[in-house]
């Protein structure tokens, strides 16, 4: 799952910055260290070779070189070209989580609008949940690795209990070649409209349509993260972006060398902490690109996709099943003489709600008792009237 780092943030003090760079899973020390080290290495190769190895005009024709390059790196817009692909690259990440499957939407509509106690009432509201996660899973297999090594074939849904055999072979039936995703959707379709003029478990046209847009919602997403990947990024994008930050690093090498005849006035350094500042920052920022390339692979931020596939699945059936036609009974609120209550505010000078104090409390003032006198003329005032509502007992 994406790494969370909300906990590090939750309040903005002086170690808030300390905190976040503490971090190591998805963190940029992480994404650049074998990069940083080889390139450090490569910088010091080059400089023995330079300081110890060259003759003396072999140096002065390394210098005019790496003067040269040195001058001619701003023709690299590296600043531009990195910052328009991330751009392009985190709206596809956040169109990918926008759409990404949560089945809550769809679990509460079939079970509020799919009504009945029995066996085949609750068959029915399990299996539509099954039929739209089954779905999900068909779509999730050819876009996630991961998903692919959970179910490596379609045996190992009817294995996993997404799938029932008669199922499958139904599905075999379907001569289209392409992916199948859409079948499941279509049956909880067809389960729906069975379950209105059938076997009348959806008592109006409306509850129908009701349940029926939140399915055609959830495959509208499935069939949204089918098209990205079908049509990824044009591959020469990402050549161009990702080639064009290593080519600059590696005339780096040479153009951020310590040169013997620089004047004494010029302040440079054997170690060039500058451009390694600079690696970090771009090549970090490089990383993130490619970590938000392919949300659904397996870095550290990438989705976890198998969880998302166990959850929908327990949420769904929990909604349908153990919570179907069930809630608390209700009840009306008094204030209580010791402890009170948040919903018992009483107006200051200002006309604004104040919370109520152990002395309004303790004298039963109630706000609203005015508009209750109106509308109850003949309660004495010496017996207010009782506002908890009676539930009858079960």
């Amino acid at each position: 799952m994406t790494v969370n780092y909300n906990q590090e943030v939750s309040s903005v003090n002086s170690f808030t910055f300390v905190k976040l760079l503490m971090t190591w899973r998805g963190s940029i020390w992480k994404s650049v260290r074998w990069e940083l080290t080889m390139w450090i290495l490569a910088f010091a190769v080059v400089q023995c070779f330079y300081r110890y190895l060259m003759t003396e005009n072999q140096q002065r024709f390394f210098e005019y070189a790496a003067i040269h390059l040195n001058v001619r790196l701003v023709h690299i817009p590296l600043t531009f070209m990195l910052g328009f692909f991330v751009t392009i690259v985190v709206d596809r990440w956040r169109s990918v989580f926008t759409n990404i499957g949560f089945i809550e939407n769809v679990a509460l509509s079939v079970g509020t609008l799919v009504a009945g106690t029995d066996h085949a009432a609750k068959v029915l509201r399990r299996t539509i949940i099954r039929y739209l996660v089954l779905s999900q899973v068909l779509v999730l297999r050819d876009i996630s690795m991961r998903v692919r090594r959970r179910f490596p074939s379609m045996e190992s849904l009817v294995t996993e209990g997404f799938l029932y055999r008669d199922e499958l072979e139904k599905m075999y039936k379907c001569e289209t070649m392409y992916n199948k995703y859409w079948l499941p959707t279509h049956w909880a379709n067809q389960l729906v409209h069975k379950a209105m003029f059938e076997t009348k478990n959806v008592d109006s046209v409306q509850s129908m349509n009701s349940v029926l847009m939140n399915i055609k919602d959830f495959r509208q997403s499935m069939e949204m993260l089918t098209k990205y990947d079908w049509v990824p990024i044009p591959i020469a994008y990402p050549q161009v972006v990702f080639l064009a930050v290593r080519v600059y690093f590696i005339i780096c090498l040479i153009s951020r060398q310590y040169l013997l005849s620089a004047p004494p006035t010029e302040a440079q350094s054997i170690v060039p902490i500058m451009t390694i500042l600079q690696f970090v920052f771009f090549v970090g920022w490089m990383k993130v690109a490619e970590a938000l390339l392919n949300p659904l692979g397996e870095d550290d931020d990438d989705f976890e996709c198998n969880w998302l596939i166990d959850r929908n699945m327990s949420t769904g059936i929990e909604i349908v099943d153990t919570c179907h036609d069930s809630c608390p009974p209700l009840k009306l609120e008094e204030p209580d003489d010791e402890k009170g209550t948040m919903y018992w505010c009483h107006p200051t000078k200002n006309g604004s709600q104040a919370p109520p104090t152990a002395v309004a409390i303790s004298q039963h003032k109630n706000p609203f008792a005015k508009v209750l006198n109106m509308v109850h003329p003949t309660t004495p005032e010496s017996s207010p009237p009782s506002y908890r509502l009676d539930v009858p007992k079960q």
